[in-house]
């Protein structure tokens, strides 16, 4: 319990709040919004309708992230450990996990193949389902009542554009969306169709859905290259930065006049979705990252040719003024000898 409070406090609490309300410094920059825990509403999980999810459920999402929000994959940065207990402690966030353990539902045996028929019989119930109201006609998330959907804190809310599977934040295998439909979205407009649908049924459904999108490979999340500056051959100096809460780590750098420097830096969440990135005023044309995201690092490598006391700062989206007043740093290149 101790580890977890204390992962908490250092890497989720900036956008979580430290008591878990959803209300942290960096919150009110991010779309969509932190979790609130502290309701007990969880969207992403196996159990039925409102229920609260399986410890397993939160050790999935704590550890996988939410693909097009700024909950980035953990389990790229904390241990299988650190990750457990940061589940013991996210449970004393809500009093709705204080009643018996919640259990999984059942979708039977997932179909070894997907066949066109499969498909189609998905597609009839698409359309019988009034599934179009919402995510329209063919799937664009573009129906009659798109634009007047609100979650239950008010927040508008977009139906899912099947096409783009990047845009599923649960993820997009078969199973995936079969669980979403069986337990709908807690907290949204998206109902859990259990009930009305028989498990072969929604199988179908999700298969259909599944077709609509070809799932498009991210990169192996190596390491980048260093592309930029690498004519400069063999680096003096390497500085692994890392930003952490909208900070850089370390936020001084230290280099000689001279030196050839490569900056590799990783950051610990995805921003406002689109990632984090590095520049130093007075260095902009040879020291410039954009876009570097969790497990996707980026680095540049740069020589320090003029002496003298430079700002580094997010190239992305952040700012040194009001936005984000401590994403920046300090680069000191003391004179040669």
């Amino acid at each position: 319990m101790a580890q977890g409070a204390k992962l908490f406090a250092d890497n989720c609490a900036g956008y979580h709040g430290s008591s878990g309300a959803g209300d942290g410094v960096c919150a009110q920059f991010l779309i969509p919004h932190p979790r609130d825990f502290t309701t007990g509403t969880f969207r992403f999980k196996t159990t039925p309708g409102g229920d609260m999810p399986t410890d397993q459920d939160l050790f999935r999402t704590v550890s996988l992230g939410l693909h097009g929000t700024g909950m980035p994959p953990w389990k790229f940065l904390l241990q299988d450990d650190e990750r457990w207990a940061l589940v013991t402690f996210l449970k004393t966030l809500s009093p709705g996990f204080d009643g018996e353990p919640p259990v999984p539902v059942d979708l039977g045996t997932e179909p070894a193949a997907v066949g066109d028929d499969m498909i189609a019989a998905g597609r009839t119930l698409y359309v019988s389902s009034q599934c179009g109201q919402c995510h329209g006609a063919d799937g664009y998330g573009d129906g009659r009542s798109a634009l007047t959907l609100v979650d239950t804190f008010g927040n508008p809310i977009p139906p899912r554009n099947f096409h783009k599977p990047s845009h599923f934040k649960r993820g997009h295998t078969l199973r995936d969306i079969a669980l979403t439909i069986h337990t709908g979205n807690n907290g949204t407009p998206m109902p859990a169709f259990d009930s009305a649908f028989k498990p072969e049924q929604i199988w179908q459904l999700a298969a259909y859905v599944h077709s609509l999108g070809t799932l498009r490979l991210e990169a192996s999340g190596t390491p980048a290259s260093a592309t930029q500056g690498e004519e400069l051959g063999t680096p003096d100096v390497v500085v692994k930065l890392t930003e952490r809460n909208w900070k850089y780590e370390p936020n001084v750098i230290r280099l000689v006049q001279g030196q050839v420097a490569r900056i590799e830096f990783q950051p610990t969440d995805n921003g406002l979705g689109v990632g984090h990135g590095f520049a130093i005023d007075g260095y902009d044309q040879s020291a410039f990252i954009n876009g570097a995201l969790v497990q996707r690092p980026k680095s540049v490598t740069f020589k320090a040719s003029k002496a003298g006391t430079f700002t580094f700062y997010c190239a992305t989206q952040c700012s040194t003024g009001a936005l984000h007043p401590h994403m920046n740093g300090t680069l000191i290149v003391e004179p040669a000898d």
